[in-house]
């Protein structure tokens, strides 16, 4: 395949990732509120319509630390999520060599975390400053009290998920590194090829598990919705987003959930996003993903750190236990 054919592989095979990948938040949503015997939205609004509606909004300048690098950082976390979809298209996969391996995979994705991250740092929120005055009721006399922002509270929350909230579905990517023996997307799949997709084995059935739990984690769904606590800390990192960057957030959330099956697909499946009939794969896979999302979203309820840290060590413990059985499965086959 030469250089032009390439692009134009590429190009066609982004169009077609961002129309799904618009629609899903759509899917979710209605999901959600059919579980829950509601009528829910249309499916074009939360992704196609809210995009475009915020393209048009009024942009002002966000109350934030550097509100340039603020409003940018939404537009980071899309690029960053292109890159990892880039890197699972096979002309690339196979082309670019040690970049195209689930080393740049995690790299990348943790990056992704980490925007968040700065999100919440430069965000401060109007509704989050302290009262004008001292607070003297039952005794609470504050004097010189410094101003506060209750996004600091996500901000320090996001740090914790970027830390080891997302550690199971890290442990989840390792399980088909072991049974291909190699850490090279393309030698993943060819290995699937062969020897038929590894979800239908067990370390792949306890890997699957596993990764949703932990992709819950990375999207921060429900409940899982650590960075936005909406009783306590409103939407956290999102409060100041508005006009473009709100649109742009939207398109990069939606991509994500969209990428994520991708790599589910990839390395699950054999079944990287190809520019052929074997593209509806990926996209059955996003469809099941965010369907499952939606009513895990409907029936759980928002974790606390009491329920967060167990059940993320337990998820850990049963990824643990995937990698485990799948190095004895390389060994005994």
């Amino acid at each position: 395949m030469d250089l032009l054919t390439s692009i134009i592989y590429v190009v066609v095979t982004f169009i077609i990732a961002g129309f799904v990948a618009l629609w899903l938040p759509g899917i979710e949503k209605k999901s959600e509120a059919r579980v829950q015997q509601r009528i829910g939205p249309q499916l074009t609004s939360p992704g196609i319509y809210t995009t475009l509606k915020f393209f048009f909004k009024k942009s002002l300048t966000p109350n934030a630390v550097m509100p340039r690098v603020y409003n940018a950082l939404p537009l980071v976390t899309l690029i960053v999520v292109a890159a990892i979809f880039l890197i699972l298209i096979p002309p690339v996969m196979v082309s670019w060599g040690p970049f195209a391996s689930i080393v740049a995979l995690v790299g990348l994705l943790k990056l992704e975390e980490v925007l968040y991250l700065f999100m919440s740092s430069f965000s401060q929120s109007l509704m989050s400053k302290t009262m004008p005055f001292p607070d003297q009721i039952k005794g609470g006399k504050h004097r010189n009290a410094t101003q506060s922002f209750l996004e600091t509270i996500s901000a320090n929350r996001s740090l914790r998920l970027v830390s080891y909230g997302s550690l199971p579905f890290y442990l989840a990517l390792f399980i088909p590194v072991i049974m291909a023996g190699s850490i090279d997307l393309a030698e993943i799949v060819k290995y699937q090829v062969a020897s038929g997709p590894i979800l239908f084995t067990l370390p792949g059935i306890i890997g699957t598990i596993v990764f949703f739990i932990g992709f819950l984690i990375i999207l921060n769904a429900n409940p899982f919705a650590f960075l936005e606590g909406h009783s306590d800390v409103i939407q956290g990192p999102l409060m100041e987003y508005m006009s473009k960057s709100r649109a742009v957030y939207t398109m990069a959330h939606a991509s994500l959930i969209f990428v994520g099956s991708c790599i589910y697909s990839t390395l699950f499946l054999g079944m990287p996003p190809a520019l052929s009939i074997t593209f509806i794969i990926p996209i059955i896979v996003s469809i099941i993903i965010t369907m499952a999302i939606a009513v895990t979203s409907a029936f759980a309820p928002l974790f606390t750190n009491r329920e967060f840290f167990p059940t993320v060590i337990a998820t850990s413990m049963i990824g643990i236990i995937g990698i485990i059985t799948a190095c004895l499965t390389t060994i005994i086959l």
